[in-house]
């Protein structure tokens, strides 16, 4: 896959729009999509990654899906986007059947994450920001997974928890993206050497073709051209005894 506007339909940019509408109808009704592990009902847990507890809180998320989606998708497809995000999201969210049983989780940061690592593993070379400077996404990669790290056991309103779950889930994702891309360009090669293997055939066979061809341009893999050339044979090497001798006369 390469980079192409084709491939972009600002899906990242229509994400970030739903998430605001949805912070906006928290604080316009008091809803309250959080998911708190066997107490909330099960809707909440696919509901919880499209809520945000601050506006600081969604203004981080919308930067990462933002900025980290929008390349993404440039470089695969709507679908695989979307699918990247959710398939993130979904799996940060198991992490509250394990380190927050007793509190709500809720935020985009999983899915935004696994944006994040799918494309630095996908095309690590690829220029991204980490703490707002320029450098390969490898690099932006390396400094999250440090920055999440370190948080982990620290008593925080960031579930760093799931965040890590986001990131593993996206560089599977970007693992089989690249293996995807190295099977297609096998195929493409191989395609490629067998095409120039029947063209070269071809050109032989042309080849062939012209070395047979008659004085008067008829195809050489004609029945009647080899009629011509058997009678041409049969005249050189298999003349009768008449023939014979009236050409001894002549040649005497």
């Amino acid at each position: 896959m390469g980079l192409s506007n084709e491939n972009l339909n600002f899906t990242a940019l229509k994400l970030c729009g739903l998430l605001t509408v949805v912070y906006i109808l928290q604080l316009a009704t008091g809803f309250d999509p959080g998911f708190q592990a066997y107490d909330s009902p099960n809707i909440n847990f696919f509901l919880s990654f499209l809520g945000h507890s601050s506006l600081e809180h969604l203004f981080n998320n919308l930067f990462f899906i933002g900025l980290f989606g929008t390349l993404f998708e440039l470089l695969t497809s709507r679908k695989t986007f979307i699918y990247t995000f959710l398939i993130s999201a979904i799996f940060a969210n198991f992490s509250a059947f394990i380190f927050y049983t007793d509190s709500a989780i809720i935020g985009a940061s999983g899915g935004a994450m696994g944006l994040l690592s799918a494309l630095a593993i996908y095309r690590p070379k690829k220029i991204g920001l980490a703490m707002g400077v320029p450098v390969p996404m490898w690099v932006v990669l390396i400094i999250y997974i440090l920055i999440n790290t370190a948080g982990l056991g620290v008593d925080t309103s960031t579930a760093y928890e799931a965040h890590l779950f986001g990131l593993v889930t996206g560089s599977i994702i970007g693992s089989w993206l690249r293996n995807q891309d190295s099977e297609s360009e096998y195929d493409s090669k191989r395609n490629s050497y067998g095409k120039k293997k029947k063209g070269l055939f071809r050109e032989n066979s042309n080849d062939l073709e012209e070395a047979y061809v008659s004085e008067d341009g008829e195809d050489s893999l004609t029945g009647e051209k080899w009629e011509r050339r058997i009678r041409k044979w049969e005249e050189k090497y298999m003349l009768d005894d008449s023939q014979q001798d009236v050409q001894e006369d002549k040649q005497a």
